[in-house]
This record gives C-alpha cells, structure tokens and sequence, in this order.
C-alpha cells in the first residue's frame, strides 16, 4: 500500500466516524427533544448530548495523535536504519545498499506523510469540539421573561 492510500484510509476512517457520531447523537437529540415538552428538560438533554458528542470526538483525536506518535516511533526506527547508509564514501557502496537506502526514504516518506494527515485530522476534529462548545454556549431554549 502506498503513502497516499494509507492516508487516504485513514482520513477516510475518521471522516466516517466523524460522521457516524454527528448521525447517531441527531437521531438521539431529535427523538429526546422532539418527546420533551419542558425546557428546562430540553436544555438538559441538549447538554447531555453535545457533551457526549465531545467525548467521542475527544477519544478520537487521541486515537489520531496515538496513530502519529506512531508514525514518529517508526521513522526513528527507520533513520536507525538507514545510519549504515554513509554516502559521503561512494566506494563503500553496492547496489543493494544503494537499493536498501532508497527503499528506506521511501518508508520515511510514506510514515511523514500518513503522521502529518493524522495530525491534520485531529486539528480537524479539535476544531469541531469548539464549534461544538461555542453552540452549546449560545444554544438554550430558556425565554426572558416579560417582566424583567
């Protein structure tokens, strides 16, 4: 699999459940609050939810940032590797390691790019909790009352 269709992948993974969450906690939001004739119930359903939908996209942006300490673990690994690869003594090189070395920037690449989607993800999904929490802020159904 190449660097591109990992990250593809991986993107595409998340994006889903981005979008799994977002469906579920509607559906939930929708049956509760359309069954709620209070308000103040409402509010409270209205929190409750949108703190759950918080959580999921808050385990998820771990999951993200995990998966691209991976990526880090495993170019540190690989630039071990390729230490034995000194081209500043070009008669001490045969084609394999010239191979070997090529095949393993290669790897270095491919992990530098799928870190760096991961890391654009959960900037993504960091994003979404504070529009989350911004309309959560704003969002109540509490009317002022007319003798105020």
């Amino acid at each position: 699999m190449r660097a591109n269709d990992s990250s593809s992948a991986f993107a595409s993974t998340f994006a889903q459940a981005n979008e799994e969450i977002s469906r579920a906690v509607g559906r939930m939001r929708g049956a509760v609050l359309s069954s709620a004739v209070d308000c103040q119930c409402r509010d409270r359903v209205n929190w409750a939810l949108r703190d759950l939908e918080r959580l999921e996209r808050d385990r998820i942006v771990r999951r993200l940032l995990a998966a691209a300490g991976e990526q880090r673990q495993r170019i540190e690994a690989l630039l071990v590797l390729l230490a034995d690869f000194a081209s500043n003594e070009p008669a001490a090189l045969d084609d394999g390691m010239i191979v070997e070395a090529g095949l393993l920037f290669g790897d270095i690449a491919a992990a530098a790019e799928l870190g760096s989607s991961l890391l654009r993800q959960s900037r993504q999904f960091r994003f979404a909790n504070d529009m989350a929490q911004r309309d959560l802020e704003s969002a109540s159904c509490s009317v002022p009352d007319i003798d105020e």
